[in-house]
């Protein structure tokens, strides 16, 4: 009773009967075998497999050990190696079933022997599934436990090769594969785990060896219970097709073949998931629905594909197209049905031959991925890039598929813009001479077949058929392999350059569609950026490259689309010559090489019909035969290179680069002088007029007052900095040229355009005073009136053409800014590109006095430009000849000290304009450098300078109003502290 203790020899009596209470049992003692024993099951459960191997084979070792005990030692240790299955604690699983394995086959083998009961296969069998039925109110995750742990060991005892074994009688067999099929038809996920089982097990060495009474039973089994015509089920299917033919019905698939075209489309419904037989019950009694959505593919897909490899091309062709295409990837499929399709395509570029690559990346496929890549808002965003990235992954391994896998994708159009990915772009990167063949040929056949219908979309198709011939080049021009010895491209980038020449200069015969002239002027400005490919890997490469061009050009002269004229042929043909003396030059192989170069392009510009190229080649021409005879040609060849910098082309940029390097130390005043015109061009409308005035038409000016809405010098409005025009060829002052009425029939209107008028008026003040002057109502704004309305028409006829004037002079104030605005543009880039070359000068020719000349107009430009980008390139090419001459300890060797002393004084006068910072350091490192030449000349020189810079620092300290920066003298003294020291040391 509660409350009452027992007495002690109560319990004494207790314990003598025997009849101990349960808690007051005694601990079982374990020994040293069982601390072991426990070890190894732990050791199973290793996550390193050697560990694990080796603790089953210890396992294995202490079972086999024969003992009265080992029946019970074996059937406790297949209890809990199953329990251990049901955990997922680490690696358990992959221990503890190759564990059950073994002992298994141990247990079977004693079972034989000594005639246990409890060691028959069907024994087992049942066992196995009392010990994976999960105890209690078990979780979802617990269940997910077991049914996973009957799973891998009905696995173990496939794997323990009783189905071998003669003495295993075929209702125990039965068992056993009812076992792993109704495991199968509890949930959706255990169909593809349990057909795995069975696949694998077939697949198997000790499978092969099946009889095949036990294949007859396993399909019969399948048949069953409705699992042959699921993707699993297919693929055993055609395993067992392969070894046991003679066992398969004949009333399941169309002529025993489920890949059989008159049978895909059932194929197609199983291959989705969508069961074509009744539902049936699973072990549990629960109905099974006949469709199941698939998250990823069944180990099947695999095998079906590489069944499919095996046969015709048409073969996998059907079914791709019936299975893949019309199934997975139908306009009607849901978005996880073609997320499903995807990862079935990415297995398929992963493992398709080349000839099956063509079919797979299919019209609709292509479509869903462009769909789903247009916008990253897109269900499938992300997963459509996945078959893209395993195409190239494809590509890097084998380069023999590049082809297939970029034809498909060139088809479609501009993919890699349309899909935000650079697909195309990296599949070029991996192609070989034959796979750039192979897409030039289908590039071909899309321009001159094209199959869009409206001309928009044949221009705008071949257009990105260009700019794909242009990534072939720019994906493989340092590819070693497309090129020959002497630097030419050979096959594959040498079809590439052949198209290019075709479609921008040939007239095609036989096209259904004929080139239009834009179309063909596309393809030669993608010829153009293609040499400039080229120009960045060396002289040589680009000389033997733009000849290969010339030569292709040179013969197809007679089906030009624009014939050449007969002064252009005689400028090539002289050329030419030139070209051929060239290359029996060997006296300077880079002044050679940039000559050839220079004359290719300038032929190649002759072709392309551009403006004075004629003339521009004659030059050239006349300049090679100045040098060959002895005579200057450098201030000739200078203009030819200003003139093609001057094109917006950076193939023409490196051009002059690469030229003006290789004659670079044949610099003269007058050359050099050349490129300092240009940076002292205003930056305005009229600094255009001024420098390519020889380029505008004889008739054309500028109207006075462009540039009076600007302002000052000080820059209110940056659009155009500058006061001084043109106005019928002649130079004027803005301010002047505002009071001139006398340019033209309109001349004061268009004088007051941009002023605003006399009163200071903006535009639409201006609009509206002319046009109510026009409309006779100026004197009447304040009245009443009913503003015209009793105008007749002869009236309405006569105000037409005063109206017609007023809207055409509003247009003309509209787009002055704007001419402004890119005139401007079109000056600073062309400045920028002069600062380019005269960096290359300072690099090489530091020690040169020509360079002194340099200075002063690139201090002043640092604060004339409206450029804060172009001012810093300015200070950034004094800054470099600085540090050359002091890298390289040389300084220029003036013969007359009193030019140096002008330049130095127009530096001082430069500081007293001021500006910015970065003008008031570029004008007193500019300052020191002089100093510092005219010092190493001669120490005498240096009481001068001082006095130069007391004179400065004075004028400094007297004017308060002094735009002389301070710093300016700080770093003067400073120079003189540390040359002082200097002199000493020596």
């Amino acid at each position: 009773m509660p409350g009452i203790k027992r007495s002690r020899a109560a319990e004494e009596t207790a314990e003598a009967g025997g009849n101990i209470h349960p808690a007051r049992k005694r601990r079982v003692q374990y020994g040293d075998e069982h601390v072991q024993l426990a070890k190894t099951y732990n050791d199973l459960s290793d996550e390193a497999p050697a560990v694990r191997l080796k603790a089953a084979g210890a396992l294995l070792k202490t079972l086999s050990a024969e003992s009265p005990a080992q029946l019970s030692l074996v059937d406790q240790a297949i209890s809990r190696l199953v329990r251990g299955l049901c955990s997922g604690r680490r690696a358990a699983r992959l221990g503890f079933s190759v564990a059950l394995a073994e002992v298994l086959r141990l247990a079977f083998q004693l079972g034989h022997n000594e005639d246990a009961q409890e060691c028959r296969l069907d024994a087992i069998v049942s066992k196995i599934e009392q010990l994976t039925q999960p105890e209690g109110r078990a979780s979802g995750q617990e269940k997910r436990e077991h049914l996973l742990g009957r799973r891998f060991a009905s696995q173990a005892v496939l794997q323990s090769d009783i189905g071998l074994s003669d003495d295993v009688r075929e209702t125990e067999w039965r068992v056993l594969l009812d076992s792993i099929l109704s495991l199968a038809k509890q949930k959706d996920w255990l169909q593809t785990e349990c057909g795995a089982i069975l696949f694998e097990y077939l697949q198997s060495a000790s499978g092969r060896r099946l009889r095949n009474e036990r294949i007859q039973a396993m399909v019969t089994a399948l048949k069953e219970l409705k699992l042959l015509k699921t993707p699993e089920g297919v693929a055993i299917w055609l395993v067992i097709a392969d070894q046991w033919p003679t066992t398969l019905p004949k009333d399941v698939w169309h002529k025993k073949d489920p890949l059989c075209s008159d049978g895909l489309l059932e194929l197609r419904k199983v291959m989705q998931g969508s069961s074509v037989e009744e539902s049936g019950e699973g072990a549990n009694g629960k109905v099974v629905r006949p469709g199941t959505r698939q998250t990823k593919p069944s180990f099947a897909w695999n095998y079906i594909l590489g069944n499919l490899y095996s046969r015709k091309e048409k073969v996998f062709r059907r079914f791709w197209e019936e299975v893949v295409d019309n199934g997975l990837f139908a306009s009607s499929s849901s978005a996880e049905r073609k997320a499903f399709g995807l990862q079935i395509v990415c297995l398929a570029v992963s493992t398709a031959p080349t000839s099956h690559l063509l079919h797979v990346l299919s019209k609709s496929i292509i479509r869903t991925i462009v769909n789903h890549r247009g916008e990253n808002s897109r269900t499938l965003f992300e997963a459509a890039k996945l078959p893209l990235d395993q195409s190239v992954a494809r590509a890097k391994q084998d380069f023999t598929v590049t082809a297939a896998l970029l034809e498909p994708l060139i088809t479609h159009g501009a993919f890699d813009q349309n899909t935000k990915s650079k697909t195309i772009e990296g599949l070029l990167q991996c192609a070989d001479a034959k796979a750039l063949q192979r897409t030039v040929s289908t590039v071909r056949f899309l321009i001159l077949r094209p199959v869009s219908e409206s001309d928009g979309q044949v221009e705008g198709r071949r257009r990105v058929l260009a700019d794909l011939l242009l990534t072939a080049v720019r994906a493989n021009r340092q590819h070693p392999k497309l090129f020959e010895d002497k630097g030419a491209p050979s096959v594959g980038l040498d079809d590439v350059l052949h198209a290019l020449v075709e479609f921008g200069y040939c007239e095609l015969a036989d096209t259904p569609s004929p080139l239009s002239e834009a179309s063909r002027s596309v393809f030669r400005s993608r010829m153009t950026s293609c040499l400039g490919l080229f120009m960045d890997q060396g002289p040589a490469r680009a000389v033997s490259t733009s000849s290969l061009v010339l030569a292709k050009l040179r013969a197809s002269r007679k089906t030009l689309g624009k014939p050449l004229g007969k002064a252009a042929l005689e400028a090539i043909r002289a050329a030419e010559k030139h070209a051929q003396a060239l290359e029996r030059d060997e006296q300077s192989a880079a002044a050679t090489q940039a000559y050839r170069l220079l004359l290719n392009l300038s032929v190649l510009q002759v072709y392309n019909d551009e403006p004075d190229s004629v003339e521009a080649l004659n030059d050239l021409t006349a300049s090679f035969n100045g040098k060959s005879a002895g005579g200057e040609s450098t201030s000739m060849l200078i203009e030819l290179l200003l003139s093609f910098v001057s094109k917006p082309s950076a193939l023409f940029r490196k051009l002059a680069e690469q030229v003006f390097s290789a004659f670079a130390a044949d610099m003269t005043p007058d050359g050099l002088q050349s490129l300092l015109d240009i940076l002292d061009q205003k930056e305005s409308l009229a600094g255009q007029q001024a420098l390519f005035e020889d380029q505008q038409d004889s008739d054309a000016s500028i109207d006075e007052n462009s540039d009076a809405e600007n302002g000052d010098d000080n820059g209110v409005d940056v659009d155009d900095m500058s006061d001084i025009e043109l106005v019928n060829g002649e130079r004027v002052d803005g301010s002047d040229a505002g009071s001139d009425g006398s340019s033209g029939s309109d001349s004061s209107s268009g004088a007051e355009s941009d002023a605003g008028g006399p009163d200071g008026e903006d535009e639409e003040a201006v609009f509206d005073r002319k046009l109510a002057d026009a409309l006779g109502t100026a004197a009447d704004e304040a009245s009443d009136d009913d503003h015209g309305s009793d105008m007749d028409d002869e009236q309405m006829m006569a105000l037409e053409p005063h109206l017609t004037n007023i809207f055409k002079e509003r247009k003309k104030t509209a787009n002055k800014k704007q001419e402004g605005k890119d005139a401007k543009e079109s000056i600073v880039n062309f400045k920028n590109r002069v600062l380019d070359l005269l960096n290359i000068y300072v690099k090489t020719q530091y020690d040169q006095v020509l360079a002194l000349d340099l200075i002063l107009p690139l201090t002043m430009l640092v604060r004339t430009t409206t450029s804060k980008p172009t001012a810093e390139k300015a200070f950034a090419v004094l800054k470099q000849y600085f540090e050359a001459c002091s890298k390289h300890k040389a300084l220029p060797q003036l013969e007359n000290e009193e030019a140096c002393f002008e330049v130095l004084k127009a530096v001082h006068e430069e500081m007293k304009t001021g500006g910015s910072k970065l003008h008031a350091n570029a004008c007193s490192r500019s300052s020191l450098f002089l100093s510092k030449v005219l010092v190493a000349l001669g120490p005498e020189h240096y009481k001068r300078i001082a006095i130069m810079y007391a004179e400065l620092q004075s004028q400094w300290y007297l004017d308060a109003q002094s735009k002389v920066q301070g710093s300016v003298f700080t770093e003067w003294t400073s120079w003189s502290l540390t040359t002082r020291k200097l002199q000493t040391l020596k």
